[in-house]
């Protein structure tokens, strides 16, 4: 992926998530719910696909 692609995917982000979480706050008791609990359960699923070993990363230790 192009580094250009990956920062305006970046700024996009940063712009949008905190558009995104006060957007769902002015929904009302179900928006918080969102912005809460949801929101974070969703990115910290994306953060652990997207971080998850695959072949290839590194050296693994010799089996003793």
């Amino acid at each position: 992926m192009r580094f250009s692609v990956v920062i305006a995917i970046v700024v996009g982000l940063v712009i949008g998530v905190p558009l995104l979480i006060v957007g769902l706050a002015a929904l009302g008791p179900v928006g918080w719910i969102g912005a809460a609990v949801v929101l974070p359960l969703v990115t910290l699923g994306v953060i652990l696909r997207l971080g998850r070993a695959r072949p290839g990363d590194g050296v693994y230790p010799p089996d003793s």
